[in-house]
């Protein structure tokens, strides 16, 4: 069970950020004994969540020495300086993921849920919202949440079994001790690289995903797939859109097929997904290899396929003219 001892009662805690997530960080701390502080540029924001010790980030640096944690927005790089203060000073950071996982996995909102995990520099959110249909499909009691919309942190006291999260690299990053039922990486391609300082700890980042029980990578994007056999997961599951091998998602005579988490199991025709292209398969096989993983069954995958709502921008078919499908994936 994750420690919690850094919000036993009196614990000084310093979130960083006044915004969305801030918001959701204060919200979910403040019914304990703790003491909260908010930094943040603009401090009437600050303000508005901690009337008592709301400050500028310059404050906080100077009081550093007496906050027992820093709770942080993932839009905080680590070289950002009441970040790098805190460092200096010994103080431990969560980002908001780290706290939810901590406060989820010790029971503080009821039974631990599972978290289905999803990654990647592209696709996040439609595999995401693929992943989630299936759940719902299968008659689950599932959220969508993180990156995609609603913060983890404000969706805990929900009645769920199960959450469907879209992370970014920022969270990830401040979550080391995120530990999924199951998640994804389904692509790694040069992003965000000034925030991570470069490829490999943006790469490293994204691995975090796969700590959990089960890893599941595209196989098909080289950085991805070279995450694989580094993951501690003792079950790693790999997807592709050629014919999958044993321990594989894949495709095989237009069908989605299973040979992970079942002997040769179809799941549903490639023809029904309404993602446009090569990326609508990829997606819907990272969806699928997650819900496999909590044996969601083969009937909830395809409906929810068939069902699925394309979003505005993401491989969204516009029109077809002279013969040509136009596709809307800016």
């Amino acid at each position: 069970m994750p420690d919690l001892a850094l919000l036993a009662p009196g614990s000084r805690i310093l979130v960083a950020g006044a915004r969305v997530t801030g918001r959701a960080i204060v919200a979910a701390l403040a019914h304990r004994d703790v003491h909260l502080s908010v930094c943040d540029d603009d401090t009437a924001a600050a303000r508005a969540l901690v009337a008592a010790d709301a400050m500028a980030p310059a404050d906080a640096i100077a009081r550093m020495a007496d906050f027992d944690l820093v709770v942080t927005s993932p839009g905080f790089p680590p070289t950002a300086p009441v970040l790098a203060a805190a460092v200096s000073a010994g103080v431990p950071i969560w980002g908001d993921v780290e706290l939810a996982w901590r406060l989820d996995a010790s029971g503080a909102y009821g039974p631990p849920r599972r978290w289905l995990v999803v990654t990647g520099t592209n696709g996040k959110t439609t595999t995401t919202s693929m992943l989630y249909d299936m759940l719902i499909a299968d008659g689950r009691r599932a959220v969508l949440c993180g990156n995609i919309g609603d913060p983890v942190l404000d969706v805990l006291a929900q009645t769920s079994d199960v959450l469907a999260v879209e992370v970014s690299s920022f969270q990830l990053f401040w979550a080391p001790s995120l530990r999924p039922e199951a998640g994804v990486v389904l692509n790694i391609a040069e992003d965000h690289l000034d925030w991570h300082g470069g490829f490999p700890a943006y790469s490293a980042a994204k691995a975090r995903a796969l700590d959990g029980r089960v890893a599941v990578v595209g196989l098909g994007d080289p950085a991805a797939a070279a995450l694989l056999p580094h993951s501690p997961a003792p079950v790693k599951v790999g997807f592709r859109l050629g014919e999958p091998a044993v321990g594989e998602l894949g495709v095989r005579d237009g069908m989605l097929v299973d040979r992970a988490f079942a002997d040769d199991l179809t799941l549903a025709e490639v023809a029904v997904i309404p993602v446009a292209g090569p990326v609508g398969i990829l997606d819907a096989l990272g969806a699928a290899a997650l819900a496999r993983a909590v044996d969601v069954p083969a009937a909830a995958i395809a409906t929810a396929l068939a069902g699925f709502q394309v979003g505005r921008h993401r491989a969204e078919r516009v029109g077809v003219l002279g013969g040509v499908t136009y596709v809307d994936d800016s």
